[in-house]
């Protein structure tokens, strides 16, 4: 193509003309004569008849000469009867004649063909290779308009420029064509004054009268002519009512009219516009929602401004200024609330943000609305962004309201912290901020830090009185939890000296804890005295604390054998809380036993077996009752006691004792084959044990009375390494020696002398004692593979009175190494062989913490219950066990069991399992479709907050996708945003956010 600085001169316009035969002087063939009748027919634009004369002329191999001619006639019929594969049909010819002197016409139809199909990329690509100068004017003219419109197509505003201008020059046929489009080109590069200029020139033409108004109306809204756009626009719809632009130059008037403040004209008008249009402007949306506004229409206005906000720019921070009034208007203070956030996130005008972030703040500050400390970091960022503004007053009163009543205790106390000189309404605020984190902290099990919480709060105690002495009472109860008995006791006092409300239930649960504090350093006549206390103080409400306080006044006679007194209290506590009589009635039986009232003790623990069938304290009774039995002569009804008590607890250690006592009984008898049958089975059944040593001490007597020594040393013979208690002098002395080196405090001697022992005498009485005793010193040495391999040995006699010690050792290394399944067996075996109540709860622990590592539901289940059923839990282990066995019912598909315990974990969020517990609450509603509890849910989890941020995050998350289900986009979006701006941790939830905006975007 020739440079484009050139314009055609007018000889070159012509297309060259179809070549045609030398005069004729022959008569025409058949096949020349279809050349001929198929050319004039393409002469006269009879396209389809041509092409079918023409293909067969070609079908009949007519003369090379004007095979290329027909050739061509026949590429372009395929173009002007717009066939399907005229492209192909047109390249097919440049391949087979490449020097036809057709060739630039043909490549000028394959441009516009490209071009007629949308392709102008290939359009454009065709027109520069071909020379449109050498077209003929009419074709010129055509290309031109093509290749300049492609190039507008592409957005290439310069080249398409230029072709119009050179259209414009040349062309009277498309010269308004031109006008037109440079005017379009002038409009979206912002040349207004160029453009309305063009639209004015071509507004007259049929073809653009429709057209032209629309940009001449919309330069004039852009130039801010409110009249004359708004005169143009409603003159073009009265005349035109039908045109494709109709809705366009109603989003013109609409907004010339709210130019002019006429809001109501606007409403009508951008509205219809809103309802026509597929995709709105985000410019008519924002005005439109403002004459919402300005209308007092607040429900519409925040809706529609809604739809208004997208790009981060300063049409969306203004229009989320104005959403966050209106919802203020219309009181739906959490819609304004997240409005004001994002308005205030923007910095694009700092006086929208100043309202914005004031606002917001008033907003947090009303609804109490901290879930990630937004109530204190919300004020101090508005006193660092605006120390000069007009609500910096206002601003600091209300810091001080939020530091008195704020959920998020530490971002208030480093706040605090940043006052150089705090004033006496700060330092109040400090005070119970520190008290509010002991608490926090106690309530997670940190004991520790809670004391230092309540010291510090205590060291600022003259502000206000009663949270000096809550402070005191919480302290003391920290303290308990870490068995420094004194310290607690102290504290409970100072509590019930500075406490100015003496009829709470805290007061009376003091004198409780006073009674415990005592009680627990076994001074029974000082905690008598704090127990009695309580119960005639009336302030204690719950059952169960008052019938556990006559229990132990129950001890405390006990202990200074008043049984009466004894007696009497365990029946009250018996009466107060029947659920938890089986404690009172066993106690109450023992007693008359003590009073050797046999038989009343009998019918005591009858009823503790009738009642509480399943106590933990069954198989103390069966084994009470048989030596009640036994003290009545009534060996026959006692033997039947111990036999039960054997068969129906067979771990149980008073089973050992209950099958020893049957020996003995049958001995006293006098039947002595029984009572030698009853010793070998405790011999056998419980090698290593205590029990075991006294059966064979009684066996050898019976079978020197029965002169049977040889049958007795037979039986001894067949019994395994530390079964035989018959031991030699040797034997004894040396681990008699052994063991009193250990107990003066000489490890290393100890050691040596153990080892020398077991090698001594490897299957001796006392290998097995000697084995606890260096599993032990390898275990305090932190050689665990050693300990393991002793001490498992004195495991394999379970009744051994070091068992018990032993397999909790082995199990809690075990559980360190990561070995649940034997840590698992290991807790189970202890717990059923264990001898009182603390080491039962403790290996119960361990068991439950090892099942649930395991994944294994069923046991989690089991044993998280059975802990649940215990009368006096501590809360945290309470929580730890209703949190496995709902996690496990999860695992299982129990749904509803779940639901049972995470709703009583939920209640309190301070501890970690609460706050999954709570999530997991509102999870379980959204997965069975019910959006509006897991809604309520997660907007009350919202409002009590929680330390445990993670899962307050998820919540958010959860809620979003709760109003994505309901169609509730904006709202979804908002809360992300939201926790996207107030989350700062580094974790997962950034991810889960930025998935959910990205589906919002596409919806």
């Amino acid at each position: 193509m020739k440079n484009k600085k050139y314009l055609w001169i007018a000889g070159w316009l012509c297309a060259l003309p179809l070549s045609l035969p030398a005069q004729q002087t022959e008569p025409l063939t058949g096949t020349e004569r279809l050349f001929d009748d198929g050319k004039q027919l393409f002469l006269r634009e009879d396209y389809a008849a041509a092409r079918q004369t023409l293909s067969r002329y070609m079908e009949q191999k007519g003369e090379a000469s004007l095979r290329d001619e027909a050739a061509y006639m026949l590429a372009c019929t395929a173009y002007e009867l717009k066939m399907p594969d005229c492209i192909h049909t047109l390249e097919t010819y440049l391949e087979d004649y490449p020097e036809s002197r057709y060739a630039n016409r043909i490549q000028s139809l394959i441009a516009s063909a490209y071009f007629f199909e949308g392709k102008y990329l290939e359009a454009i690509a065709y027109f520069k290779t071909c020379d449109i100068e050498m077209l003929s004017q009419e074709e010129r003219d055509a290309c031109t308009l093509r290749m300049a419109t492609a190039y507008l197509k592409t957005n290439n505003l310069s080249e398409a420029a230029f072709w119009f201008n050179v259209l414009k020059e040349v062309s009277s046929a498309y010269r308004n064509d031109a006008v037109y489009n440079l005017a379009y080109i002038d409009y979206v590069e912002r040349r207004y004054d160029k453009a309305l200029e063009g639209f004015r020139a071509v507004e007259e033409d049929r073809k653009y009268r429709t057209l032209a108004p629309y940009y001449i109306a919309d330069i004039y809204l852009i130039k801010g002519n409110y009249p004359t756009a708004r005169r143009i626009a409603e003159a073009y719809l009265a005349a035109y009512p039908n045109e494709e632009q109709v809705t366009e130059m109603k989003r013109v008037a609409g907004e010339a009219a709210y130019g002019q403040n006429d809001y109501a004209s606007a409403t009508r008008l951008l509205s219809a516009y809103q309802n026509e249009s597929e995709h709105p402007e985000r410019n008519a949306l924002y005005k439109l929602g403002m004459s919402y506004f300005h209308t007092q229409v607040y429900s519409k206005a925040a809706a529609t401004l809604g739809k208004a906000v997208g790009e981060k720019d300063a049409l969306s921070q203004n229009a989320y200024l104005h959403t966050g009034l209106a919802y203020l208007q219309l009181k739906e203070h959490t819609q304004a609330r997240m409005a004001f956030e994002q308005a205030s996130s923007s910095d694009f005008d700092r006086s929208i943000k100043e309202q914005a972030l004031y606002n917001y703040a008033l907003c947090i500050h009303e609804t109490s609305y901290s879930p990630f400390a937004e109530s204190v970091t919300v004020f101090e960022r508005f006193l660092n962004e605006f120390p000069n503004s007009a609500y910096t007053d206002k601003v600091n009163d209300y810091l001080i309201e939020v530091y008195m009543n704020t959920r998020s205790y530490m971002a208030a106390l480093q706040s605090i912290e940043k006052i150089s000189h705090p004033g006496k309404r700060i330092l109040e605020a400090k005070q119970k901020l520190l008290f509010r984190l002991g608490t926090q902290a106690f309530a997670q099990g940190a004991f520790e830090n809670a004391t230092d919480y309540f010291t510090r709060s205590l060291q600022l105690g003259q502000y206000n009185q009663q949270t000096k002495a809550d402070a005191y009472y919480w302290r003391g109860e920290s303290k308990y939890r870490l068995e420094q008995y004194s310290q607690a006791a102290n504290d409970y006092r100072l509590y019930l000296e500075f406490t100015p409300d003496k009829s709470s239930d805290e007061y009376g649960l003091a004198l409780y804890n006073l009674g415990y504090t005592a009680f627990k350093q076994k001074q029974y006549t000082r905690a008598l005295t704090w127990f009695a206390r309580c119960a005639s103080s009336g302030t204690v409400k719950d059952a169960s604390v008052i019938a556990d306080t006559h229990n132990r006044m129950g001890d405390c006679y006990f202990y200074d054998r008043r049984f009466d007194e004894a007696r009497t209290h365990y029946a009250q506590a018996t009466s107060v809380n029947p659920a938890l009589g089986d404690y009172s009635l066993f106690q109450e039986a023992f007693v008359k036993g003590l009073q050797r009232d046999y038989n009343g003790k009998i019918q005591t623990l009858n009823r503790l077996l009738s009642e509480y069938p399943s106590s933990q304290y069954i198989d103390d009774a069966l084994y009470e009752q048989g030596r009640a039995f036994v003290l009545l002569e009534d060996n026959s009804n006692a033997i039947n006691r111990y036999t039960l008590l054997v068969q129906r607890y067979p771990e149980s250690a008073l089973s050992r004792k209950a099958a020893n006592e049957i020996g003995l009984l049958y001995y006293q008898n006098d039947q002595y084959n029984q009572a030698i049958a009853a010793y070998k089975e405790v011999i056998n059944k419980y090698p290593g044990s205590e029990e075991a040593r006294l059966a064979q001490r009684d066996l050898k007597s019976i079978y020197i009375d029965l002169n049977k020594v040889d049958d007795y040393m037979a039986f001894v013979s067949s019994l395994p390494g530390g079964a035989n208690f018959d031991v030699n002098e040797r034997d004894s002395l040396t681990y008699a020696a052994a063991e009193k080196v250990y107990m003066r405090g000489n490890i290393a001697e100890a050691q040596t002398s153990f080892t020398r022992y077991l090698q001594s005498f490897p299957q001796g009485a006392f290998s097995v004692n000697a084995s606890y005793y260096l599993g032990l010193i390898a275990y305090n040495q932190k050689d665990y593979a050693k300990a393991v391999a002793y001490l498992d040995k004195v495991i394999e006699y379970p009744d051994s009175k070091f068992s018990s010690e032993a397999m909790k050792i082995c199990a809690d290394m075990a559980y360190n190494e990561k070995n649940y399944e034997r840590a698992l067996t290991l807790y189970k075996r202890m717990a059923d062989r264990t001898n009182t109540q603390e080491e039962r709860l403790e290996a119960e622990t361990g068991a439950l913490r090892s099942a649930y590592l395991l994944k294994n539901a069923e046991e989690t289940i089991s044993t998280a219950s059975a802990l649940l059923a215990q009368s006096k839990l501590a809360p945290e282990l309470e929580n730890e066990a209703r949190y496995y066995r709902a996690k496990a019912c999860m695992q299982m598909g129990k749904q509803q069991e779940a639901l049972n315990d995470l709703t009583v974990l939920a209640k309190d969020t301070r501890n970690v399992y609460g706050a999954e517990a709570k999530y997991l609450v509102a999870q379980i509603y959204f997965n069975n479709n019910e959006t509006a509890k897991a809604e309520k849910e997660v907007l009350e989890y919202i409002e009590v907050s929680t330390p445990h941020a993670y899962w307050l995050a998820r919540s958010f998350v959860l809620l979003s996708d709760v109003y994505m289900k309901l169609g509730r986009n904006l709202d979804a979006k908002q809360y992300l945003l939201s926790l996207q701006q107030n989350y700062q941790a580094n974790d997962d939830i950034e991810q889960m956010i930025e998935s959910r905006l990205k589906k919002l975007e596409k919806q």
